[in-house]
């Protein structure tokens, strides 16, 4: 099962879960996380969600490098339902939502994270509406030493998470940064021990699953409706810009030589 998927009272638990693959998004793991989205926002007994790590070492990989990259650059035709579906849905619909790029869960959304939280995964957790991490947390987003530019939102949700000459630093760089950081530069509502994450993510979901159901997702519907109205060309504007960029010669090169673990060296042409 690439998701860990469970109900403990008003509480819903999401747990990414491939082991093998180190929580690397794959066509079949986003698509898992849409159908448990659409399941979560048709039950009214649910009122908080907790997305989390069910592997002991990393939060996520990111994006699948054997998988989506590879359909997504155009180095392969997608096969199955699941690839068809990533590609389909790029614009925006069915990849965005399973991310949380787009407004899609109707419930508050709290991110627990530890270990290394790369790239699409640092993407998803950008789009929770709270974040909880431990001390052992790393947040990198890797794309531009790949030679390929983020398209999940990261370029929009990152200065208003952090202001903007931070958030460059982070995409620019592609160098890691720590959960202390993280949270001195307003990315994190807490930073705790290992042995602590899970706990205190609960606590949280526990208080605001306490509070009256329709006053919490009003609040969230008036938050996330107040950044889609700000965001909404420029998500659309990201994916124009940036998946030319998926399909160029510098992510190619980027994405083989990762494949290769060596230094890349970009042409620096589509």
């Amino acid at each position: 099962m690439s998701l860990v998927y469970e109900k403990m009272g008003h509480i819903a638990k999401v747990g990414l879960n491939r082991e093998k693959q180190l929580n690397a998004l794959d066509p079949g793991i986003l698509l898992d996380l849409h159908k448990t989205w659409d399941d979560i926002n048709g039950d009214r007994n649910i009122r908080v969600v907790l997305l989390y790590s069910a592997l002991p070492n990393i939060f996520c990989a990111g994006m699948d490098l054997k998988t989506a990259i590879p359909i997504l650059t155009g180095t392969r035709k997608p096969e199955t339902e699941a690839e068809e579906w990533i590609v389909s849905g790029w614009d925006g619909k069915g990849v965005g939502e399973a991310m949380l790029k787009i407004s899609y869960v109707n419930k508050p959304i709290i991110a627990a994270i530890h270990g290394y939280c790369l790239t699409g995964g640092f993407e998803m957790v950008m789009g929770a509406d709270l974040r909880v991490a431990s001390t052992d947390a790393l947040f990198q987003m890797r794309e531009a030493s790949l030679g390929i530019m983020p398209t999940g939102g990261g370029n929009i949700f990152l200065p208003r998470h952090v202001g903007t000459c931070r958030a460059l630093e982070i995409l620019l760089t592609a160098g890691n940064y720590d959960a202390q950081t993280m949270y001195e530069w307003g990315f994190l509502n807490r930073v705790v021990e290992k042995d602590q994450l899970m706990n205190t993510a609960l606590e949280l979901a526990e208080k605001i699953a306490a509070n009256g159901p329709l006053a919490t997702q009003g609040i969230i519907r008036f938050n996330r409706e107040m950044r889609m109205r700000e965001f909404s060309d420029l998500f659309i504007r990201e994916v124009e810009i940036g998946m030319p960029i998926f399909a160029s010669n510098d992510a190619r090169e980027g994405v083989k030589a990762q494949k290769e673990k060596r230094k890349p060296t970009f042409p620096g042409t589509f």
